[in-house]
């Protein structure tokens, strides 16, 4: 790996923490107890489709653990859930990504929805809470629209970036 692609995936993980920390001053007042869109992703589908799915998962586990060590949540519950989600996240856009199927949309889709089955998973098991999986399909609709959103300005910003990346 180049200096200056390091420097760039650093650079993604500072973004991808500012985001992170920033959304989490904004109470969301949802249906679902919780729920965040993730604006943070943004930098992991960049960095997915910028540089590859190594480099995805350099940008979402580095944010994800520097992010709770700046919270003051590592190893926590959230730490937990948010790591079981950002797993189950890039398996699915990875997956999604290289059967060469599905857009930058679809990709950003299933990895929102498998953000949230991850979470609801790892619920169930650290609580035997089996009543948070009737959140699901809400959780799964939320995701759907999170999941264009977060596509949208990745997309724009994939095109605005085009030549100038390494």
């Amino acid at each position: 790996m180049s200096a200056k692609k390091s420097v760039i995936l650093a650079f993604l993980i500072a973004l991808g923490i500012i985001f992170q920390l920033i959304e989490s001053f904004f109470p969301v007042v949802m249906i679902v107890p919780g729920y965040k869109i993730g604006i943070a992703n943004i930098v992991g589908l960049f960095a997915l489709y910028a540089y590859g799915p190594k480099d995805l998962v350099v940008v979402c586990l580095g944010r994800i653990f520097l992010a709770s060590l700046m919270q003051g949540t590592l190893f926590s519950v959230p730490f937990i859930l948010s790591v079981t989600g950002g797993i189950f996240s890039m398996a699915a856009m990875i997956l999604a990504y290289r059967s060469k199927v599905f857009s930058i949309y679809g990709v950003s889709i299933f990895g929102a929805c498998f953000h949230n089955i991850g979470q609801v998973l790892a619920i169930t098991i650290l609580y035997d809470q089996f009543f948070m999986q009737l959140f699901l399909p809400v959780l799964l609709a939320l995701s759907i629209a999170a999941g264009l959103c977060i596509a949208l300005l990745s997309a724009n910003i994939l095109k605005r970036m085009k030549g100038r990346l390494v």
